[in-house]
């Protein structure tokens, strides 16, 4: 017999969020992935970094920001 448990993060739309929460300056997420971490991490991290760092960014944001889940 096998089990498995855990939390599986992710959001209503099961896309993650990654970006700026407006609310908390300076706070910035990626996260809500579940499994699919593992594919889309380097572009999940590359996402973050432009937005960090005030690049502009290879794809649009806009459908991961954080907002979209109020």
């Amino acid at each position: 017999a096998q089990q498995w448990a855990g939390v599986i993060d992710v959001t209503p739309d099961s896309n993650p969020v990654i970006g700026p929460v407006t609310s908390l300056p300076g706070l910035v997420l990626a996260t809500g992935f579940s499994g699919h971490g593992f594919g889309t991490s380097p572009a999940a991290g590359q996402l973050a970094a432009d937005i960090l760092s005030g690049q502009s960014a290879l794809v649009d944001p806009a459908p991961y920001r954080y907002e979209r889940l109020s």
